[in-house]
Parts: C-alpha cells; structure tokens; sequence
C-alpha cells in the first residue's frame, strides 16, 4: 500500500517548481491530484507526467490573487475529486523586492494577497471538505522569522502564514483538521532566479549549484501529511533540522 493511497490533494502554484514536484511525489504516493495554476491549462505538462506515469491528477485553474473566486474554485475540485483530504498551499511571490523607504504600498499589498489572504481564502473553503482527518500544508520560509533587508513584503507574509497555520491547527485539531508549515530551504526555482538578479540581500549571492532540488521539500511535504508527522502539526517544520531528516531517514 502506498503512504497516501485514496488520499484527495489540492496543490496550489503547481505550474513548476516546488509545486509542481508535490503534485508529482503525492500521485506516485496513490493521491489522486488537482494541479493548481494560475489558469486553466497552466498544469497541463505537469499532469501528462503524472498520467504518463501512472497517476491520478488532473489541471485545476486557481488564481489565489482572485480572493472571490476561490471558495467556488475549491468546491468545483472537490467535486471533481470526490471530497478533500490535502490542502497544499504553496504559490507565493518573492516581488516587490526593495528596501522599505522605496515599497510600492500596492505591491506590498498584492504580495499579501498572494502569500498570505489567498493561502487563508483557500483554507477557510477547503475546511467543509476537510472534517474528519484533513490536512493543510502551507510552504513557508526562514523569512518568516529571520528579516532580510529588501525583503519586507515577503518576511511579513510568510511571518503570518506562519500564524494562520498554528491557528488553523488550533482550531481544526478538535475537528480532525491538522495544518502544517514547512521551510523547504534555499531550492533552486524560478524564484530563486528573480532574488539572484535582485542583488539586494545575502541570499542573491548563493551559488545556483549550493541550491537544493526541489525533490526533498516535496518528499517532507507528503510525509508531514501523511501522518505519521502529526506531533509537528502547527509548527513550521524546517528541512534541515536534523531531527526530523533523521526521521526521514536522511543521511547527512
């Protein structure tokens, strides 16, 4: 039996990177997938790949920015799943990226949409379908509790996301619905390419080739929901910790 076999999973920002590597590790694991982008067909290559490969996925339009669409967007994948088990909130924008003296206030505030009010939306319609031994993933970031010059938008979205998901944990335990947070690392995305180009803190100077894969957040994404990771549950789980590598039974 495979670890997340009859499992129903919902992937936000699947078009590639993180996303679509989650989308790709819960299908082999036996969840059947809605690959989430911004637009319909967005997800179609990430779904050929898993279809090809013997999963079940299939691409899902879901704009997080679009706050009033979302519950009807959640509602028609669980239709089409049959129900809801995962919740993966993993789109996110590094922009604006600029010192706090020259922030656009709209593009800070698109930032809190995206990072932050969109994961919230997702969740708040995801929570009907989710009674009863639901999970919520919610990618977070070292940002959200270490600050980093240029980085205000992203550090104070991802420093709430980090609170929503202890709250979400708070209230849902009673009700079978557990959240987590993971801090994937420094993962070679298209992300990281916009924050090498920005130049404007210490992580722009990482080396391409010090960056991770983005095959080992994916892997701890479906093991924190496939629970056997419950004790970490409305905790930020960071991938180097030691301890739960361990766990994982990764060698360092």
């Amino acid at each position: 039996m495979k670890p997340l076999d009859g499992k129903r999973a919902l992937v936000t920002g699947a078009r590639h990177g993180i996303g679509a590597e989650i989308a790709r590790v819960m299908a082999t694991q036996g969840a059947h997938v809605a690959v989430c982008g911004r637009n319909a067909g967005d997800c179609d290559e990430v779904v050929a790949e898993i279809v090809n490969a013997g999963g079940q996925a299939f691409d899902h339009g879901l704009d997080v920015s679009d706050l009033g669409a979302i519950a009807g967007r959640i509602d028609a994948a669980a239709d089409v799943l049959g129900g809801l088990d995962i919740v993966v909130n993993n789109a996110a924008v590094i922009e604006p990226m600029a010192r706090i003296a020259a922030l656009d206030p709209v593009e800070f505030d698109r930032a809190a949409r995206v990072n932050l009010s969109g994961p919230a939306a997702v969740i708040a319609a995801g929570w009907q379908h989710l009674r009863g031994g639901g999970r919520i993933l919610n990618l977070l970031s070292g940002a959200a509790v270490a600050p980093l010059e240029g980085w205000a938008a992203y550090c104070a979205s991802k420093a709430g996301l980090l609170m929503l998901t202890r709250c979400a944990d708070l209230e849902g335990a009673p009700e079978g619905i557990r959240a987590f947070g993971l801090s994937p690392g420094v993962v070679d995305t298209e992300m990281q390419v916009a924050i090498r180009a920005a130049k404007i803190n210490r992580v722009s100077d990482i080396p391409r080739e010090n960056l991770s894969p983005v095959t080992q957040p994916a892997r701890m994404a479906a093991w924190l929901v496939g629970g056997d990771a419950d004790d970490l549950a409305g905790s930020m789980a960071d991938i180097r910790d030691p301890d739960i590598r361990s766990r994982m039974g990764w060698a360092d």
